[in-house]
């Protein structure tokens, strides 16, 4: 990362903020500058020490940046690609950390001018908090990160080097498979998240036990954040809602019909599964 000076991250909440912190401990080098739109925003950033400078000019934030990180909803990140373009560097390279690529990428080849360089990125971690108070430098160790395969050989590289250093695994994917992944892995999760506890009356609340708040932790997620996931995605997040509610349809039907047998056989089969996910992770 010799050839890296200055890292701009443009959106300094949970996700950009954490990067920042292990950026600037990894890499204790390179300058890290986080750019706010307000002056309430400014001294918030100001007090919690996580960038080394802290912008409110985006013209002065990403200048001269080796590198420009785009942490902000998806399409704020896709305005940001129009913003930045009279403050690129040339041979700057632009990530995001959005949680869709495929909109992101085409987007990003058209608004950013041809002497730059894009590479879309996706780490799989975060929480149901957001704010840069809640800023980590270990979030991103032991996380897997997916990297797109669309950029040039050399900056894709650079940009793979830099997650590996920051603890990631890299997984280099194409955009639109990493869409219908994530899709069914993550989008539809946070849907039926959000409808379990739209579902649920205001007044049981008081009984939920640990199994609902386990299915329902995530639907504390960001309402800007997940409105921008749903839409981008809406394709394959239909598709997959719709493969969904076939299965509680069948559960619908073998229990209205009491076929005991078979509602065993079916939960055992799913038991099988998922205890696949531990000795995968």
């Amino acid at each position: 990362m010799k050839s890296i000076n200055k890292i701009a991250i443009l959106g300094v909440g949970f996700m950009g903020g954490s990067l920042a912190l292990a950026i600037k401990r990894n890499f204790p080098g390179i300058s890290v500058t986080g750019y706010v739109r307000s002056n309430s925003a400014y001294k918030r950033l100001s007090k919690l020490n996580i960038v080394n400078k802290v912008e409110k000019d985006l013209g002065k934030a990403v200048c001269g940046s080796d590198i420009v990180v785009l942490a902000a909803p998806i399409y704020s990140i896709i305005d940001y690609f129009k913003k930045i373009v009279p403050f690129l560097k040339q041979g700057a390279i632009v990530i995001d950390l959005g949680s869709t690529k495929e909109l992101i990428e085409r987007k990003a080849f058209k608004y950013l001018p041809k002497n730059t360089h894009f590479v879309g990125c996706h780490p799989l971690c975060g929480s149901d908090k957001s704010g840069a108070q809640f800023s980590t430098p270990s979030l991103y160790r032991g996380a897997i990160c997916l990297v797109s395969t669309s950029g040039d050989k050399k900056n894709l590289q650079k940009v793979e080097f830099l997650w590996k250093k920051l603890g990631c695994k890299v997984i280099l994917v194409n955009a639109k498979t990493h869409d219908k992944i994530l899709s069914s892995v993550s989008h539809l999760v946070h849907l039926i998240s959000f409808s379990l506890t739209g579902f649920v009356p205001k007044a049981y609340l008081k009984f939920a036990a640990a199994s609902f708040r386990d299915l329902t932790r995530v639907s504390n997620s960001p309402a800007a954040v997940w409105t921008d996931i749903l839409i981008s995605n809406k394709n394959n997040v239909i598709r997959d809602s719709e493969k969904f509610i076939k299965i509680l349809e069948k559960f619908k039907e073998l229990i209205k019909k009491e076929k005991k047998e078979e509602i065993f056989k079916l939960i055992t089969s799913i038991n099988r599964k998922q205890k696949q996910i531990g000795i995968l992770h």
